[in-house]
């Protein structure tokens, strides 16, 4: 009789590990009928699982992982180390900054209908959003950011909407002046003046509040799960 382990957290949660390996085998399988020689990396990946025994748990020491870029299994890993990772970036910008603040900000382009042309759009997103950083009235202050790219598709024309989510860590003095305090109005028009084009793109701010349904009241807790983006195997 076989036994089937579970990878439990220390809160209780089951970690998907089947749900992700069955993603893992059809991402190679579409590899396989593309001819694409990477497919049997992909579907050995994390085959083989070694553990050792620590008192009562089994702890995973030894494994092997395929590391392509698009693996669902390899890139739910990343999530993971990236989250806890960034719990403790965010845990130190408080404590030093102890009266900054947080800003979610959404900052998008017209879709692109190619992939050369998502190509050079992602290009020019990430140089505008280095302008948008420098402008003087953002960068006074500006105490530090996460940036994310995400990218959806169009179900209806096919086309892609590429689009940078930002958490923005502000200093106090940010909401106390209408010289510091940007609105939304005027996030947009910054950054239309960055990208450099003649019509009005989408933008979306909010300040990221205290969640006080989890009990805590914690800014800093929150500001984690804001920031908590995955990337999905679809």
């Amino acid at each position: 009789m076989s036994e089937v382990f579970k990878d439990v957290t220390t809160n209780g949660k089951v970690r998907p590990w089947r749900e992700r390996k069955i993603e893992n085998v059809r991402y190679a399988e579409y590899l396989s009928i593309l001819e694409f020689k990477r497919a049997h990396d992909v579907r050995g990946c994390g085959e083989i699982l070694r553990f050792r025994k620590i008192g009562e748990h089994l702890k995973l020491y030894q494994t092997w992982f395929c590391k392509k870029r698009l693996c669902p299994l390899c890139n739910w890993r990343k999530s993971m180390k990236n989250s806890s990772q960034l719990k403790q970036i965010i845990a130190e910008a408080v404590v030093r900054e102890p009266k900054g603040r947080f800003l979610f900000l959404t900052l998008t382009v017209k879709n692109a209908y190619s992939a050369e042309e998502l190509k050079s759009s992602l290009r020019a997103l990430t140089k505008a959003f280095g302008k948008l950083s420098r402008y003087k009235k953002v960068s006074k202050n500006l105490l530090g950011y996460l940036r994310s790219t995400e990218i959806t598709v169009n179900e209806h024309d096919g086309s892609y909407n590429q689009h940078l989510h930002v958490l923005l860590f502000v200093r106090s003095s940010y909401f106390k002046s209408s010289d510091s305090y940007i609105n939304q109005e005027e996030w947009t028009r910054l950054w239309q003046k960055a990208l450099k084009v003649d019509y009005e793109p989408v933008v979306h701010v909010q300040v990221v509040k205290a969640n006080k349904r989890k009990g805590t009241g914690s800014l800093q807790a929150s500001a984690e799960e804001t920031a908590k983006y995955e990337v999905k195997s679809a």
